[in-house]
């Protein structure tokens, strides 16, 4: 962190520096204080409409949608982690995170993510090491995979898009692909190292 901030200073003194070499200062101060201007008035309309997502996507999870979503990912979460014991602290920390990843509920999700790691950590053979689990899990959180990318489609409305949501089936397509990907290179690699063992 602290090497990137050395970096972000010196291209800024390097940029004042080239403006004030080149007789460009004001220029320069005048697209700087505008640039702040407009990163502000964007900052302040993403707010509002993901304040909006938040709030619409908090009633769903009140509702009892969550709950429902994560009961119909049991099943499914039970093939992938078969080593877990059925009930396992970390398969309903695993459930309700994907629940709350798919439905756009990320403020919830990451609490859930943590607990499920911790939770993991605790069954796992190796501690200090990443489990199959662990890796699997981690497949399955970062591919993104989300019914309602709200981030997204709030910072599509900011920048003037006409159909911000247009996004939607893309994302959710190429998410879906990516994680199968992710899931699939594991468990070859896995496969792959316990064959070279024998």
């Amino acid at each position: 962190m602290f090497t990137i901030n050395k970096i972000w200073f010196a291209l800024f003194f390097l940029g004042f520096l080239v403006a004030g070499a080149t007789g460009r200062v004001e220029e320069t101060t005048l697209a700087l204080i505008a640039a702040m201007e407009e990163s502000v008035s964007f900052t302040l309309g993403l707010i509002g409409f993901l304040a909006f997502w938040s709030g619409l996507l908090k009633i769903a999870e009140a509702a009892g949608i969550t709950q429902g979503l994560a009961r119909a990912l049991h099943p499914f979460l039970r093939r992938l982690f078969p080593r877990l014991p059925h009930d396992s602290p970390a398969i309903g920390a695993i459930t309700l995170s994907l629940a709350a990843n798919l439905l756009g509920l990320s403020h919830a999700a990451t609490p859930l993510g943590i607990k499920a790691m911790h939770e993991l950590e605790k069954v796992n053979p190796s501690p200090g090491e990443v489990s199959d689990e662990m890796a699997v899990y981690l497949a399955l959180i970062l591919g993104g995979i989300s019914f309602v990318p709200s981030t997204i489609i709030a910072v599509r409305s900011r920048a003037g898009s006409t159909r911000p949501s247009v996004v939607i089936l893309p994302i959710l397509i190429v998410s879906f692909i990516g994680t199968t990907v992710a899931l699939c290179t594991h468990f070859i690699i896995k496969k792959t190292r316990k064959e070279s063992k024998k």
